[in-house]
């Protein structure tokens, strides 16, 4: 990004590695609403993830599903020098506001999820796993079109598995990265991170739209080193409900195989018939619309 003049708004959140801010920056060019992620630069670990996360950001520019980051700068706040990534702002929060609302109707579902499978198709084919795929990391924009829809755009790659620790991990695999309850049973049983872990992750979310409850709801998980040991020893799957489509309940199925070999590839999920056809099309003649 050109020389700029930040203005932090709001405060959106805060994490391990520093806080997000909406701000209001001025370049040259005029002004832009944006996303800010900052951190201390003396803090090691938060900057280099910042700039770990703008190197991988920058990889994909030109697909709509995974979020835009428009630079970096470091700046000086009393007396502190920051580590400042610039992304994209999502004016309705992320998947996890969305869902807090309620569930969604199988044909929103739909058009969410083949958007996150293009996002996951973009990503793989990369060589990268995103290895915390959740609702908290799904942000949501404003849609384009005749219908009024969300458009989703995967977030937050701070945990992403490259090519290049892929390599320097394989020495040891006795830890896995990610937020538990979206883990697949190999990641949490040898720190295994292939792109099936993040297919794993996807049937999740996909199960959280649908219902509107965390995947793991049914199974009233008493404390996360039970539910850990359980995922792992082959006792537990996330419960698909008989109540769910057909196609829906067979596209999970694909998901969520405990076998990773098993699991469909992104690319193989895009022709799964759950997300093949476009809802939005068939709505436009019913007078159906979304939100």
């Amino acid at each position: 990004m050109a020389t700029i003049h930040l203005v932090k708004e709001k405060l959106l959140g805060e994490g391990s590695f520093g806080t997000v801010f909406r701000a209001f920056s001025t370049t040259p060019e005029g002004g832009l609403t944006v996303a800010v992620k900052a951190t201390p630069t003396s803090f090691q670990p938060g900057a280099l993830s910042l700039l770990k996360e703008e190197n991988i950001l920058n990889s994909f520019r030109h697909c709509p599903e995974i979020v835009q980051c428009y630079g970096s700068e470091i700046t000086e706040e009393e007396g502190v020098c920051v580590q400042n990534l610039f992304l994209e702002y999502a004016p309705y929060g992320t998947l996890a506001d969305l869902i807090k609302k309620g569930a969604f109707i199988e044909s929103q579902v739909r058009v969410h999820t083949r958007m996150l499978l293009r996002g996951l198709s973009c990503i793989h084919r990369m060589g990268l796993v995103h290895c915390d795929l959740k609702p908290d990391n799904v942000l949501v924009f404003p849609g384009t079109g005749i219908m009024p829809y969300y458009q989703l755009k995967i977030a937050d790659f701070g945990l992403a598995m490259t090519l290049e620790e892929k390599k320097l991990d394989a020495r040891d695999r006795r830890w896995f990265r990610g937020t538990p309850f979206y883990m697949s049973p190999e990641s949490v049983a040898t720190g295994d991170i292939e792109p099936a872990l993040d297919i794993w992750s996807l049937g999740c979310v996909v199960l959280e739209m649908m219902t509107g409850l965390p995947a793991w709801t049914s199974w009233n998980i008493e404390c996360l080193e039970n539910f850990l040991f359980r995922l792992v020893s082959g006792r537990i799957t996330p419960r698909i409900p008989e109540s769910l489509s057909m196609e829906c309940r067979d596209f999970l199925s694909k998901c969520l195989d405990r076998d990773s070999k098993g699991r469909w590839t992104a690319d193989m999920l895009l022709k799964h018939p759950f997300v093949a056809a476009d809802p939005r099309r068939s709505s436009l003649s019913s007078g159906f619309g979304f939100y």
